[in-house]
Formats: C-alpha cells, sequence, structure tokens
C-alpha cells in the first residue's frame, strides 16, 4: 500500500470550466504547491470538471499526466531556451510552458502553433500578461530551434541520460542503474511511462466473466482478458466514466490492478475462515477476500482513518459482501491481544513508497524522497511484529507492498524471520493457488514488474506460523 497523504486536499472553489487545459493547470498548480496527492486533488476538482466533454476531459487527462510523467524533461527543456533560472519563473508560468512544451513534444494531434497560442492566452487568462511574451517566445524558439535541448550521453553520463530521457528524479535513476543496470532500467523507466489499462476484477459473487464481458461490450473502445490474472479485465479508452457504467453501479466489477488481485489469491482464503486485512484503505483486497470466500466466513477490516472506513462498507455494499467487519486500529502499536481473535490469515498491505505503482500515480515521481524508503522499511517492520501474535498455529501471514525496493522487500521478511523463528516462507509446491506460481522466484518472494509482467510493481512474502 503507497503512502499517498494527506488523503484530501482543502475545498476550493470548483465552478465548471470548458476549457481543457485551464482545468489541467489548475490541477497541476494545486499539486504543487500542496502536499495533496493528485488523488486528492482530482477528487477535489470533480465539480470543475463536469462541463468538459468527453473528448475534452480526455485531454485535460493527457495534459495532467503526461506533464507530471514527463515534468524533469519538460523543465529541461525549459532550462535550455529561459531567459533565467527555473528558480526565478513562477510556478504558473513554468506549468504553462510544461503544458504547452508537452503538447508540442508528446501530443501528435496537436498542431504546434495551437499548443503556443492556447498557452498564451493561459497566461492572459491567469492575469499574467507580462510573461505572455516570455511564454510565447520561450515556445517559439524551442520549436525553431530544437538543437539547443540535447539529452546527456548515455555513456558518458548513465543517470543523466536515463533521468532526462524518461523524466526521472536522479536519486531514482542512480538507485535503480546501481541495483538493475542501464539497459534494464531504461525498460523499465519507458514501461512506467506508459498509460497503464483500467484493470477490472469481475465480481464472481455477481456474475461470471462472461457476463461481465458482455455488459462491457459498447463501454470501452476495446476490452480484454488479462491472461495471467483469473477475473482481470483491461477497459482501454472507455466511452463511460466507471462509475457511470451500469455493470458498476450494479456491483458486477471492482477496479483493480492485476498484481494487486494477484496478491490476494497469494492469501487464498477458504470459506469459512476468520481473516484480517490490516490495512484495509478503501477495501480493494478485502472485498476481493470475501469474494475468494464465497462471502462466507468473517473478515475484518481495519484501518486508522475513518473516512477510508466508511468508504469501504459503501464499496462492500455495492459489491453485494456482508462478511466485512471494519474496526479502526492503529498499527504503530501493539494490539491488545486479550481482545483480539486470532486469526486463519492475515494480509497486511503495508504503507509503502509506491514506486512499484508510478504509471498510475506519476505525482509520487516528485513527492517521494529517497529517505522515505528505510523510514517506510521501519514502519513495516514494526506493523509485522505486532500482527505476528494474532496468526493462529499454522496459520498464514502475507506482507505485500507496492515497492519494488529491497529495503521495503526482502530486507522486512529477513528481519521479521530472524526475530520471529516460529514463522516460515511457504514454499512454492505447498501454495495452494497456482496462478501465482510464475510470479514467484526461488526465494519464494512474489514479485511483479511493469516492465516484465504489464502489471504494477508489487512485492510480497507469505508466511506460515509454524508454532
Amino acid at each position: 500500500m503507497a503512502t499517498r497523504l494527506p488523503t484530501r486536499t482543502p475545498t476550493r472553489p470548483n465552478r465548471p470550466i470548458t476549457d481543457p487545459r485551464a482545468a489541467a493547470l489548475i490541477v497541476l498548480d494545486r499539486v504543487e504547491r500542496s502536499k495533496a496527492t493528485l488523488d486528492a486533488v482530482l477528487d477535489d476538482a470533480a465539480p470543475m470538471l463536469t462541463a468538459l466533454s468527453r473528448r475534452d476531459r480526455a485531454l485535460f487527462n493527457q495534459l495532467v499526466y503526461g506533464v507530471l510523467r514527463r515534468r524533469l524533461r519538460l523543465d529541461a527543456v525549459v532550462a535550455a531556451y529561459a531567459n533565467r533560472s527555473l528558480e526565478k519563473i513562477s510556478p504558473l508560468i513554468l506549468n504553462i510552458l510544461r503544458i504547452g512544451l508537452f503538447q508540442i513534444l508528446f501530443m501528435d494531434r496537436i498542431p504546434a502553433s495551437a499548443a503556443v497560442n492556447t498557452a498564451v492566452s493561459l497566461v492572459r487568462t491567469r492575469k499574467a500578461s507580462k510573461a505572455a511574451g516570455f511564454v510565447n517566445a520561450l515556445l517559439r524558439n524551442a520549436l525553431r530551434e530544437p538543437h539547443r535541448f540535447h539529452i546527456p550521453d548515455a555513456l558518458e553520463s548513465p543517470v543523466d541520460h536515463i533521468a532526462i530521457t524518461h523524466a526521472f528524479p536522479h536519486w531514482l535513476a542512480s538507485r535503480w542503474i546501481d541495483r538493475m543496470g542501464v539497459a534494464e532500467t531504461d525498460r523499465l523507466c519507458a514501461a512506467i511511462n506508459t498509460t497503464p489499462p483500467i484493470t477490472l476484477r469481475c465480481n464472481r459473487l455477481k456474475n461470471n466473466l462472461a457476463e461481465l464481458m458482455k455488459a462491457l461490450s459498447n463501454q470501452a473502445e476495446t476490452i480484454e482478458i488479462v491472461d495471467t490474472v483469473p477475473g482481470g479485465v483491461n477497459l482501454i479508452r472507455p466511452r463511460v466514466p466507471i462509475p457511470e457504467m451500469k455493470a458498476f453501479v450494479d456491483g458486477r466489477f471492482a477496479v483493480q490492478d492485476g498484481a494487486a488481485q494477484l496478491v490476494s489469491l497469494l492469501v487464498g482464503p477458504r470459506p469459512g475462515e476468520t481473516v484480517l486485512d490490516a490495512c484495509a484503505g478503501l477495501g480493494g483486497k478485502a472485498t476481493h477476500l470475501a469474494q475468494l470466500m464465497g462471502n462466507q466466513g468473517t473478515i475484518v477490516a481495519m484501518d486508522n482513518v475513518d473516512a477510508k472506513l466508511a468508504r469501504l462498507e459503501n464499496e462492500a455494499q455495492r459489491l453485494g459482501v456482508s462478511i466485512i467487519r471494519t474496526r479502526r486500529a492503529d498499527l504503530n502499536r501493539s494490539l491488545p491481544l486479550e481482545t483480539q481473535p486470532r486469526f486463519d490469515r492475515i494480509l497486511l498491505d503495508a504503507p509503502c513508497s509506491g514506486l512499484g505503482v508510478l504509471r498510475r500515480n506519476p505525482d509520487t515521481k516528485w513527492s517521494s524522497r529517497q529517505a522515505d524508503i528505510a523510514r517506510l522499511a521501519n514502519l513495516q517492520a514494526r506493523f509485522l511484529d505486532h500482527l505476528a501474535p494474532l496468526v493462529k498455529k499454522n496459520g498464514v501471514l502475507v506482507f505485500a507492498v507496492c515497492s519494488m525496493e529491497p529495503e521495503e522487500n526482502e530486507g522486512v521478511i529477513n528481519t521479521f524471520l530472524k526475530n520471529h523463528v516460529n514463522f516460515a516462507i511457504i514454499s512454492a509446491h505447498s501454495m495452494e493457488e497456482k496462478t501465482v506460481l510464475p510470479f514467484l522466484g526461488d526465494d519464494g518472494f512474489f514479485r511483479t514488474a511493469p516492465h516484465i509482467d504489464h502489471l504494477d510493481g508489487f512485492f510480497a512474502a507469505r508466511l506460515q506460523r509454524t508454532r
């Protein structure tokens, strides 16, 4: 579970806007000025987007996600043509330049002249007319003299080359090159910058996969079954917003990446068991666990944010799940054992850096810091320590993070196993759910990666309490 806080940003006036570029500028400006996540800003801005046509909403999404994915590259282009340092350009004007350059460099269907003219119009409508000449000149110079910007040589400076080419923080590019080498880092960064499909999970409590595919047949340009994920469906360029689809309203599917779906299969819950989802968030995995259990048994969905638990309860109701019981708890502190049940299975989808889900959360590129990784690994270890006593003998404890960083992966688990000798990794040959086997390494750990599996980057370990 990526750490994406705060979950809300202060509500601001959100009058409907008909210009997708103006709407994109507002959202990008709010993301940069606040500490809120892109998801939170988009939730807050929803009323502003109601006046956008389907086509304009698509352009808005392209601009927001595209600028955030390519921000460092766009800033490097600005620096090559500006007559001042980036620090002396106001955040508003810099975001206007990013929007203009993204259209020029990465969008084929928008004429360069239109990108320039609309950028200048944005400056004027935001009452910054003094900067109109600067914006106009910079964008036109970028068009006339493309040779002034160049990407660092891959052999002379591989970190700079990867960072500028794919727009990744230098510290992250350096870290991945040290671990994976230049070629694999290049492939990983390129995969992260692609637009991922919207992945759905068929809710087998209400329909089977064939019935869902039929219900969605006219809802998107392309609908495809995810071969590696049972019940997974990719929706590409939907024609209708997801919340407005009848199949969604009827609870026939949930939105969830394939890697996250595989984690629930790794847990492997059985009907009638008692299961704990210890960091349940909005309930994506809790409702999937309930589905795998045939809605028989008990699931305790725990989180420390009341608003998340309320949304989880609504989601469970939509999906026809009745076995989930929500509970607020803070795993930073030990749970009083005398008041706790013991569980057949526990899932800890722990707070993490979220560096495995940058395809879907490009803003995390720019909010993450290298120091976060060690801090979050310590938090994950503490959560595991507090949950271990709640596992029944022969019960299962699954640790999962949407991160591919060793400190948050095998580093956490290896430390846990040293301190808890009554737990062991469950070997692949004893795994009940065979679907997960292709994603298990020789070390018994579950891993997915965007450039290899076309899924989000997840790590998981399935542990059993032996005594």
